[in-house]
């Protein structure tokens, strides 16, 4: 199954290379608001373990080990629809919090994260309705 994953931050990945010496090794920067599609293309090698193919933002491919993957997905470097629209419901009822006892700081505080996710979210619904229409 493909899984769609949005960058929550910029960041820098180092991509592996297999060949004897490590000399094709080389750093890929993701930046926010990129989106990274994980495709069904799997690797196995019994010295690095498990590796899918990822496109990053529909233009360029790499593979990424399911290790790495899992770490930024734990550490929310990468995000997924369902976690944004969990963090939105979240965020939603800060807010509300925030007005009954009249927190001003936290209100602003809030707001500012909700806008930036609901950027996020949106970015990466129109990728998928995009995705869905050339996928079929």
């Amino acid at each position: 199954m493909i899984q769609y994953f949005i960058a929550k931050e910029t960041f820098t990945h180092q991509i592996d290379c297999f060949c004897p010496g490590n000399i094709h090794t080389t750093a890929l920067t993701i930046n926010k608001m990129d989106i990274i599609e994980v495709t069904n293309e799997q690797s196995f090698t019994f010295n690095n373990g498990w590796y899918v193919q990822a496109i990053i933002n529909n233009r360029g491919h790499f593979y990424i080990a399911l290790e790495d993957l899992d770490r930024y997905f734990a550490i929310g470097r990468l995000v997924t629809d369902f976690d944004l629209e969990l963090r939105l419901n979240y965020l939603r009822f800060q807010i509300d919090q925030a007005l009954e006892i009249n927190d001003e700081e936290l209100f602003l505080n809030t707001t500012s994260q909700l806008k930036e996710s609901s950027e996020l979210k949106k970015k990466l619904e129109n990728y998928l309705m995009i995705a869905d229409i050339y996928h079929v």
